[in-house]
């Protein structure tokens, strides 16, 4: 199902061609809403004050070569989806490697990510845990995001539940969620539906990851090694 979206006339036509391209590629059903000249001035303004704090974050050397930021605000129907969230994509120019550090999208790709906010409620701080330290201030990293993944989930099964033994049993029932999840290429049942029947592909792919472990020596402890 394609997103739904909601274009209105932009002064740059081919950046307008750029947001529906990016759109189709992204989340499941999201609304794009698209701010023209003359769209509410508070909002261009905060669009304005998010770029300029992206921007901020990139060397001068690096967007001065033609580095384009983009931000615009989301509209998510999905199941779980915040009402309004800010998405920002940065654009690099070509490159023959990496304009950044650790960050391959920085040779002539894009960096996408997402702030779970409108545009009018985000702060510096939120930029910043939305970009990985490949940009200057930059805190996103995989255990950070799992931190807050992890938190969000405890905290809802806190919230539903306040006996421990039901707490222990949803818990239980998640940590089986998730090895489902995995074992199906991290692909998602539909919703409120529960794990299809793992394919043929899904089976072989699984069986081939397990005998790749089985065949890896076991590590050695250092502490082992020095004693020796």
């Amino acid at each position: 199902e394609k997103p739904n979206i909601q274009l209105r006339t932009y002064n740059n036509r081919k950046q307008s061609r750029d947001w529906i391209r990016h759109s189709l590629e992204q989340a499941e059903s999201p609304t794009i809403i698209m701010f023209s000249a003359n769209e509410n001035i508070l909002l261009r303004q905060h669009k304005k004050r998010i770029v300029q704090q992206v921007e901020d974050c990139i060397p001068d050397d690096v967007l001065d070569l033609g580095v384009n930021v983009m931000i615009m605000q989301v509209a998510c129907k999905a199941p779980g989806c915040v009402p309004l969230e800010t998405a920002v994509i940065i654009v690099f120019p070509p490159s023959s490697e990496p304009l950044l550090p650790d960050l391959p999208e920085s040779a002539g790709g894009s960096y996408k990510t997402k702030i779970l906010k409108p545009m009018a409620e985000v702060k510096l701080q939120d930029v910043l845990e939305a970009l990985p330290p490949a940009f200057k201030g930059g805190l996103r990293t995989l255990e950070r995001v799992a931190l807050q993944a992890r938190d969000v989930m405890l905290s809802q099964v806190t919230q539903i539940f306040e006996n421990p033994i039901d707490k222990k049993r949803l818990a239980q029932y998640l940590q089986q969620a998730i090895q489902d999840y995995m074992d199906r290429d991290c692909e998602a049942p539909e919703y409120g539906e529960p794990f299809p029947e793992i394919t043929a592909e899904q089976k072989e792919g699984k069986f081939a990851q397990q005998k790749l472990q089985q065949q890896q020596p076991d590590e050695v402890d250092d502490n082992q090694i020095a004693s020796k």
